[in-house]
């Protein structure tokens, strides 16, 4: 059962896409019938004609946004992208010239020939728009950081012709690595990253290492390319966040999470003051594993000498049956995917590694890609991606521009998903299950919490550094250091792991993302410990921070329904309950 996304509910073919790029170029006059109309003392009549003009122009965008994103997902060497994404680029820049001008006069800037938009019309016409209120005065709050519409223009054609290439170039370059994977004096090339990173999960030590050893000896082997490209990103980041008076890299990153800079760092913090919750943890492994110290090539070791494969089919029956369990809704979200054709599910030379969720807009189901090989980790890997669609499907209603929940909070479904799977697991295990169950468990948040939480941490040295001047032996250098101290003397670092964040596409990408997953984690960690005490009575609680995508405050939101994330007391209770996982596999593992 190998599924293939069918994107012709996006565009049939290359024609409809055109004439969609035809249609949107047809409506940009209307952009300045509107500008005309702009005024402090406008009609709330008009000012709803203007948003909702705006929000039937971005699902269209998006639409055929998603169809090239998804194309190029599949295929990443795909010859039709390269000969549209010009298209879909071009009539960016000319849609965003034209709304520019209604944009800043909403922020309340200056737009030639116009009176600026008081606080007090502005109030007045954004009540008229609930859904759309907190978005609006929030984007009020964030205009002292926007440039003139002159300069705005210039950054916007800067990123589609520079930063967004960059990063394009780092995605064909290290989906075209091969990887040479030598145990024993013979050799396997593998020309896909999913293949080779199933031998990081070997029950044999040799194979683990031989995995990292291919892995990153193909990225030392294009170590300058791949710096190059990240300083490019990092410079470009660190020049834009001086120009709009950003206190730092990450506050850029901060405030457009809708997140003020001590919530996140309180959550970093809490992050710091817990590694040592993993290094004890890696203790264990390695006396689980008959071992004297655990190398980080070791980290992914399984318990079980032959692992047990899964049928997509059996992969999907285990995720529906936690779902249906849970709440029905869960269940019936997620099969409108399958039923739609929505999903891609196996892997393939040329298609991209990991997994992700693609919204498209209010009337077209999200789009989930899996790289699916048969093992335990893609049963996670499956109820995490449908979470995420699950979390698109309720918050679907909302108009397009507040439908999405701030980064952060996008990891809530996906990571509370995934938790009802472990506990359902555990629930229905012997002993030595729930012994393997826990201690893989335990691993997996390490990956998503500290792990990704050191990651902003090297993010935050190199943005810094880099602007100054740095070579990449000193990035390298510095990233190893970042590992030592989050390891402590728990595990043996070997030495090619100091190109690791070469590997790490996210901070290429999209620089202080990282923490969403840490945010995240954390955050369904309370959340399900509140479920467990509350039972389905927590489930309209959960509906409602779903529901509310990005139309609300997220500290206030979440405070509302009883978590105050901007005290380390919240954070610490997430560590809690990882901290009672290791208890119960220490008192498990001793008694065996």
């Amino acid at each position: 059962m190998k599924l293939t996304w069918d994107l012709k509910v996006l565009a049939k073919d290359e024609k409809e896409f055109l004439k969609i790029i035809k249609e949107l170029e047809g409506i940009l006059p209307k952009s300045e019938q509107f500008l005309k109309t702009l005024s402090p003392t406008m009609s709330t009549k008009d000012f709803k004609e203007l948003i909702d003009f705006s929000e039937k122009t971005k699902e269209k965008i998006r639409k055929i946004g998603a169809y090239l994103g998804l194309l190029s997902s599949e295929d990443t060497k795909s010859q039709k992208v390269m000969q549209l994404q010009p298209k879909i680029e071009q009539l960016s820049i000319k849609l965003a010239d034209k709304s520019r001008p209604i944009s800043h006069w909403i922020k309340g800037l200056e737009v030639e020939g116009k009176k600026p938009l008081d606080n007090k019309n502005a109030e007045r016409l954004f009540k008229t728009l609930p859904d759309h209120y907190y978005s609006l005065m929030y984007s009020r709050k964030l205009a002292k950081h926007n440039l003139s519409q002159e300069v705005e223009k210039i950054i916007h054609r800067k990123d589609i012709n520079g930063v967004d290439a960059i990063t394009e170039v780092y995605d064909k370059v290290t989906t075209n690595f091969l990887y040479k994977f030598k145990v024993k004096g013979k050799e396997k090339v593998f020309d896909n990253q999913e293949e080779l990173r199933k031998y990081t999960y070997s029950p044999k030590k040799e194979e683990r290492k031989a995995a990292y050893d291919a892995l990153f000896e193909t990225y030392e082997n294009n170590k300058e390319t791949l710096f190059t490209l990240y300083a490019a990103i990092v410079k470009d980041w660190d020049q834009e966040r001086e120009l709009r008076k950003y206190k730092s890299a990450i506050n850029m990153r901060n405030l457009s999470n809708s997140f003020e800079d001590p919530v996140i760092e309180t959550m970093l913090n809490t992050c710091k003051k817990n590694k040592t919750i993993y290094q004890e943890f890696f203790k264990l492994k390695a006396e689980m594993l008959g071992m004297k110290k655990l190398a980080r090539t070791d980290l992914l070791a399984p318990f079980e000498k032959k692992q047990k494969k899964y049928t997509f089919e059996e992969t999907k029956k285990m995720v529906f049956d936690v779902f249906n369990t849970f709440h029905k809704d869960f269940a019936t979200k997620s099969e409108i995917l399958f039923k739609e054709n929505h999903i891609d599910s196996h892997p393939r030379p040329s298609k991209r590694t990991g997994a992700f969720c693609m919204s498209v807009n209010s009337t077209i189901a999200p789009y989930v890609m899996l790289n699916f090989t048969e093992t335990r980790r893609d049963i996670s890997t499956m109820a995490h991606e449908l979470g995420h669609a699950i979390h698109d499907l309720y918050s679907q209603e909302l108009p397009l521009s507040v439908s999405h929940a701030p980064i952060p909070l996008c990891e809530t479904a996906s990571t509370f998903a995934e938790m009802l799977l472990f506990e359902e697991l555990l629930k229905n295990s012997n002993k030595q299950e729930k012994i393997i169950l826990l201690a893989e468990k335990i691993g997996d948040s390490y990956a998503t919490i500290i792990r990704q939480a050191y990651f902003v941490d090297f993010e935050i040295q190199a943005h810094k550094a880099i602007p100054q001047g740095l070579s990449e032996e000193q990035l390298s250098d510095m990233y190893f250091k970042n590992l030592k101290e989050q390891f402590g003397d728990s595990i043996d670092l070997p030495k090619n792991f100091r190109y690791e964040w070469s590997y790490i596409p996210h901070i290429f990408h999209t620089p202080f993302y990282c923490y969403a997953y840490s945010f995240g984690d954390l955050l369904s960690l309370a959340l399900y410990a509140q479920y467990k005490k509350q039972g389905k009575s927590f489930i309209p609680k959960l509906e409602i921070i779903l529901k509310a995508g990005g139309s609300q405050d997220p500290v206030k939101l979440l405070n509302k329904e009883g978590f105050d994330i901007t005290t380390e007391q919240f954070w610490q209770s997430g560590f809690d309950v990882v901290k009672s996982w290791l208890k119960e596999l220490k008192k498990l593992n001793h008694s065996s």
